[in-house]
């Protein structure tokens, strides 16, 4: 073409170049696919029909047949504990579930660490899939046997790297964690280093946490989080956070795919588990080996009342004002004679609806799973440091989550939009109108987990001596389960919870 005009020359270069592009074989589309859980108690179906484990172990096989590649199944955190067979079996039930169900991964969450060493251990050794944590482990900074901070494993063609992160508490003694965000980084620098083309964190971390990871750490295309039972979802620069429902009610597909070497992009659907839905037969024979009968542990049921509605325990439900918080905390009150009764919405573990219908003894007992926890502490508190409680209750970590207050026999108003610590607006009252002064003496009734250990930032130095007591005499104070059971009892047959309206959030329009 050297006797042709250089435009022309230009011309047909460009269109040779085309054509060979066009005939060259473009660039092969990769997909990776994982189906998250997070914060299952119970593997069976709930009272109002949804979730079961056997239904999403279905659904996965469902979607591996439907596209011809394997679905990573992953457990963000929380299985162990707690539950009522949880209880007398320390989770044994949950991992033989799990196992059936061919989980591929799951995270430590802050409830495997509520029964001893041992039983975590066995456990452990029990589990047929990996657990991940990078930042929680014994005492001496060393992993749990069988834990590690990351993993890789080839799905289809792509290596991809999976690291797991604990939020951090107050635990036992035989735990120890350190800060997940620089134990984040540090399994991000090895997994990369490892080959990883792909990188996802399992978490078991507060929503506020994980989006606060996702925006610093941006080698890592998704988090696949728990903690947060209610099913969450935030984007940032187009990677993704999602948690799904709380006992298996949903289960949520991630799908990651790129073209060549291009960015992974990340999209997300919801499945909700319920009735209809298929049940893989290995795990639903698992699930059945399971069905216990309280009556062989605490004794034969019996009905307490009669409900004419519903009655919702589910724990989202129960992290806010709720009919159902607010009868827990009449039964505190009225059953110690105190002014105020108060109790952490995380107590609250039912986690399910209560049928119109009877209620029973083994239905109050499946709320309080922790049974030394919500042992009830009486003690003179002033009006200004009920105050200091109430914001607690409101402030950053505790609205929607498992800090919030139920409460009895004081009312008060908030804003949402104010700074933690400030949020409290106006004056307490009483129930019938009148105020609480900050000099005023009320004797209190709260559990035992945040009056005396500290728990979800808690610090009440004012329950110090009753907590004594406790610990001398464990048996000394009364359990919240009988204290319900006895205030249902003097409803002559009617079980009503009552109304709403002793909190007021203002900043809602």
């Amino acid at each position: 073409m050297w006797w042709m005009r250089p435009h022309v020359r230009s011309v047909l270069l460009a269109a040779s170049v085309l054509t060979a592009a066009c005939r060259a074989p473009q660039a092969r589309e990769q997909t990776v696919r994982m189906l998250l859980v997070n914060d299952v108690y119970v593997t069976d179906t709930l009272r109002d029909g949804r979730g079961g484990l056997a239904r999403v172990a279905a659904l996965r096989d469902s979607i591996e047949r439907a596209n011809g590649e394997k679905v990573l199944f992953v457990l963000a955190g929380d299985v162990l504990s707690p539950s009522v067979l949880g209880k007398w079996y320390g989770g044994a039930q949950m991992v033989d579930g799990f196992n059936a169900a061919r989980l591929d991964l799951a995270t430590l969450g802050n409830h495997e660490f509520d029964g001893s060493r041992a039983n975590l251990v066995a456990r452990l050794r029990e589990s047929r899939f990996p657990w991940l944590s990078a930042n929680c482990g014994e005492a001496n900074g060393t992993p749990f046997p069988g834990v590690r901070g990351w993993d890789t494993l080839r799905l289809g063609r792509v290596k991809v790297g999976i690291l797991g992160t604990t939020v951090v508490r107050e635990y036992s003694p035989y735990v120890t964690c350190r800060n997940p965000d620089s134990a984040t980084t540090a399994a991000v620098d090895t997994l990369l280093r490892e080959g990883s083309e792909l990188v996802v964190a399992l978490t078991h971390r507060f929503m506020l946490d994980d989006v606060a990871t996702l925006e610093t750490e941006p080698r890592i295309t998704a988090i696949l989080g728990g903690h947060d039972h209610d099913g969450r979802r935030a984007v940032r620069d187009g990677r993704l956070v999602v948690k799904a429902v709380s006992n298996s009610r949903t289960a949520v597909l991630v799908t990651f795919t790129r073209i060549g070497t291009s960015p992974w992009r990340a999209t997300d659907h919801r499945f909700d588990i319920g009735p209809g839905m298929r049940d893989d037969p290995a795990t639903l024979a698992a699930v059945r080996r399971w069905r216990d009968t309280l009556t062989q542990r605490i004794g034969p049921d019996r009905v307490l009342g009669v409900a004419p509605e519903p009655i919702n325990a589910i724990d989202s439900i129960s992290k806010r004002e709720s009919p159902f918080g607010n009868m827990i905390a009449d039964a505190m009150r009225i059953g110690t004679n105190a002014d105020v009764a108060l109790i952490n919405s995380g107590a609250l573990r039912f986690d399910d609806v209560m049928s119109a219908g009877p209620i029973t003894r083994h239905m109050i007992e499946g709320v309080f799973l922790f049974a030394d926890e919500t042992r009830v502490v009486t003690f003179p508190l002033s009006g200004a440091r009920l105050r200091d409680l109430l914001e607690v209750s409101v402030g950053r970590g505790g609205l929607g989550n498992g800090p919030y207050l139920q409460l009895s026999g004081v009312r008060f108003a908030f804003d949402a939009t104010l700074p933690s610590g400030a949020r409290v607006v106006g004056a307490l009252t009483r129930d019938n109108g009148r105020p609480i002064g900050a000099t005023d003496t009320l004797q209190v009734s709260f559990v035992t987990y945040p009056a005396c250990r500290n728990g979800d930032g808690y610090r009440i130095p004012e329950a110090t001596a009753a907590c004594r007591v406790l610990d001398a005499a464990p048996g000394s104070r009364p359990r919240t389960a009988d204290l319900v059971l006895q205030h249902l009892e003097r409803m002559n047959g009617r079980i009503v919870p009552p109304s709403i309206g002793r909190v007021t959030r203002l900043d809602r329009r």
